[in-house]
């Protein structure tokens, strides 16, 4: 065959693989960006009202190291010696799925050593003084003083030697949205315990693989669901609302020098409908045991799981 014509053929081969190529490519690409896409356009299905309430936990604490758990779903772990500075507060709206009874608990547990270890008993100088309140997040939220009160409780002096201490109380909500979250989710509580804990540590070093390779696409997938019940619970309504989750981890994950997946225990919460991983003692207690190491401290990334039916496979909800 002439030398010309041949590398005419080979030539029109290349530009057609080429061609091919960058279909191909292009349909990846779009394909890549998917669940990264649903997320930046969240803002569009959050839902407003004429009344939008925001729910807080405001507290202030001296030597009382403590869990605060909404609906039996640990929304934070504070540790800490000393006096906070003044009131502090948590919102913690995603923790409520829809308006009725809410549960409130807390758990308080000793200082720790210089180890880093528990003391045995809580410190007979812990205080704590707690509120729920609740207000309009948009016309309110710069005016605390116009949050209505639900409940507030108060420690009592401590006048013996306590391991921890625990107390409960039960509240009405009224909200003007309807989650899903967990609540048509199986009841984890029934599963076998070990082969549980070990679906969910295989969960969490994938979702951690995604974090180390700066995989965004993959953890959009996994935590789209998450995000869209997130906006509609704080009414995040805007463009720049939905952008932000893509800017925000990209940015924390530039600034990552390593991801590890610690050790931890498994904990069951929501009455068994959640599960995840958790660093089990000492300074990191109940942080997620995925963790970032940012230089001079360290970014944790929790995740909750919950099994959408029977069989399915364990998805972040929270």
């Amino acid at each position: 065959m002439n030398k010309y014509i041949l590398k005419i053929i080979t030539a029109v081969a290349v530009l057609i693989t080429l061609n091919s190529c960058g279909q191909n490519t292009k349909k990846q690409n779009t394909m890549s960006t998917n669940y990264r896409d649903t997320i930046k356009n969240n803002y569009k299905s959050v839902k407003m009202f004429d009344y939008n309430p925001t729910y807080q936990i405001r507290f202030e604490n001296y030597d009382c190291y403590l869990e605060f758990y909404i609906n039996d779903v640990l929304v934070v772990y504070l540790g800490g010696k000393g006096k906070s500075a003044g009131e502090q507060h948590i919102d913690f709206p995603e923790y409520i799925l829809k308006s009725g009874i809410q549960t409130f608990r807390v758990k308080i547990y000793p200082l720790l050593d210089k180890n880093k270890k528990f003391e045995k008993f809580v410190s007979r100088e812990a205080q704590l003084k707690v509120r729920v309140v609740y207000g309009d997040y948009r016309r309110e939220l710069s005016n605390w003083d116009n949050f209505k009160e639900v409940f507030k409780v108060e420690l009592p002096k401590i006048e013996t030697n306590v391991p921890f201490l625990e107390f409960k109380r039960e509240f009405t909500a009224t909200v003007p949205y309807e989650l899903e979250g967990w609540s048509n989710g199986v009841d984890l509580s029934k599963e076998d315990p070990k082969e549980l804990e070990q679906e969910v540590l295989e969960r969490m070093n994938e979702i951690a693989s995604f974090y180390r390779d700066k995989d965004i696409e993959g953890l959009a997938r996994e935590h789209h669901i998450r995000v869209k019940e997130f906006d509609q619970a704080y009414y995040f309504n805007t463009k720049e609302n939905s952008a932000s989750w893509e800017s925000e981890i990209t940015e924390a994950l530039n600034e990552s020098k390593s991801i590890e997946v610690l050790s931890g225990e498994m904990k069951l919460m929501a009455n068994g409908k959640l599960v995840t991983i958790l660093v089990s003692d000492g300074a990191f207690k109940n942080k997620s045991i995925i963790r970032s190491d940012v230089g001079q401290y360290y970014d944790f990334y929790p995740q909750y799981f919950y099994r959408p039916s029977k069989g399915a496979k364990l998805q972040v909800i929270r």
